[in-house]
This record gives C-alpha cells, structure tokens and sequence, in this order.
C-alpha cells in the first residue's frame, strides 16, 4: 500500500506538467513565404478554441502538451501542428501550399456534384467560424436601468474578432461564388466547346466569363451557345466584343 500511494505521489508533477498551459504562437503565410494570410482560422481540435490571424499573418492561442493545432485559410491545404511543449511558448511558422482547383466536369454520383462535395467538404471545414455569431450593434438581451429601452454594444462590434469574422465570412462567400464559377465554366470544357487552347483560351476567358447569377440560371445547351457565338466573334475580330446578355 505504501509503495503504491508513494508512486502516486510521483506521478502527480508529470500530470500537473500535462495540465501546464502552452501558448502556441507563429505567422502563417503561403508556402513560399512571399503572401501573409490572413484571416487564416486557427482552432484547437482537443478544446474547440479558435482565433483568426491577424493582418501580419501572426496568430496566438492557449493549448497544452498533445493538443492538435489546425491552421486552414481558403483557397489554401490545412495543415496541423502538434503541442510538444510541457509550458511556456511553442512558436510554429506555418506555411500552406495553394489547393488546386479540380472541379472537373463530371458527375461524381448521383446525388451530387463535384462541386457540391467539394462546397460541403469546406463548410465542414470551416464550419465552427461559419456558425459564429455576430455581434449586433444593438444588445437586445440586455435592457438599460429601469427597464426600458435597449443597449447599445458599439465596443463589442467594432471589436478586432468580429471584424476578422465578418471579413472571413465576406473571403468565404467570394470563394463559394468563384468556385462555382470555375466549376461551370471550367477551361477544359470551354476548350471543348470552342478547341481553344493556351494563350487563346486564356484570352478568351477572360473576356468573356458569364457572371455568377448567369451561371447559375443557365441551362447547359444555351451556356454553350452563349459561349459558340462568342468564339466566332472572336476569331473574327479579338478585339470585338459582346454584352452579356447579347
């Protein structure tokens, strides 16, 4: 009993280690170093605590020994970082590699898409900050003494987080709208409507890439004759040019 009750007594500075607070701090930027992400979503798996970078690409968050750090930004490949740290400060510079867009144009089952599975594969991703809530200019939880009108929360909106919120929010519905602009009007199916290839097609597109609430209204049969009867026009005269709606 006595041998048992002295090895308890030793093993409880290794779990009072384990229990110490790690700050986990770094940059994140592209993988070349050259382009600062921000705001880039770091969340701790074990916890759920999440924080945005801020404009410099640096980020800081509380951890301890074994957690599993994720640092994803759009349009980037999530990578991890593991909290090796007893206490103190673990710095991690993280850089992400570009995800490449591959949307091909091809029906991946039945039920969905391409690009609905690889939308779905996002907001699952980023689920935790899509479901944050914004902060309202007006508290209306809240009421004044005497218990009559409502408070107002100037401070608490204009706060850092929620600006980097909102401004996540804002680059995720421009992704999702780019995104699916590349999906329907991919380059190698307007090559296959038009056997452009290279420079020409690269030209090509952009001059002429139907808007997002165009794509999406569209059927297939009129998006490529939209697109035929400006291939036509364009290998007459490159430097002519056509209305969307024309």
């Amino acid at each position: 009993m006595l041998l048992t009750c002295l090895a308890g007594v030793a093993a409880l500075p290794a779990m009072a280690q384990n229990e110490t607070p790690v700050t986990l701090r770094g940059q994140v930027t592209s993988s070349d170093g050259k382009l600062v992400l921000y705001p880039a979503t770091i969340r701790n798996k074990k916890t759920g605590a999440r924080v945005f970078s801020d404009q410099g690409g640096y980020y800081r968050i509380a951890a301890r020994q074994g957690d599993e750090i994720l640092i994803s930004f759009i349009g980037y490949v999530s990578d991890s970082v593991k909290v090796v740290n007893l206490a103190g400060t673990q710095v991690s510079n993280v850089r992400l590699k570009a995800r490449e867009r591959f949307l091909p144009q091809v029906e991946i089952s039945g039920k969905y898409n391409a690009y609905q599975l690889d939308s779905m594969a996002r907001y699952e991703e980023f689920r935790p900050f899509l479901e944050a809530k914004e902060q309202t200019l007006v508290n209306t939880e809240k009421r004044t003494q005497g218990g009559f009108g409502v408070v107002f929360s100037p401070f608490t909106r204009g706060s850092r987080s929620q600006k980097d919120l909102r401004k996540f929010k804002k680059l995720y519905d421009e992704n999702e709208v780019n995104q699916f602009i590349d999906y329907r009007y991919s380059k190698s199916f307007v090559s296959s409507v038009t056997g452009f290839k290279g420079d020409s097609l690269l030209q090509f597109t952009q001059i002429y890439t139907p808007s997002y609430n165009m794509l999406r209204t569209i059927n297939q049969e009129d998006l490529i004759m939209w697109i035929s009867v400006r291939a036509k026009l364009w290998r007459q005269n490159p430097a002519a040019r056509m209305k969307e709606n024309d």
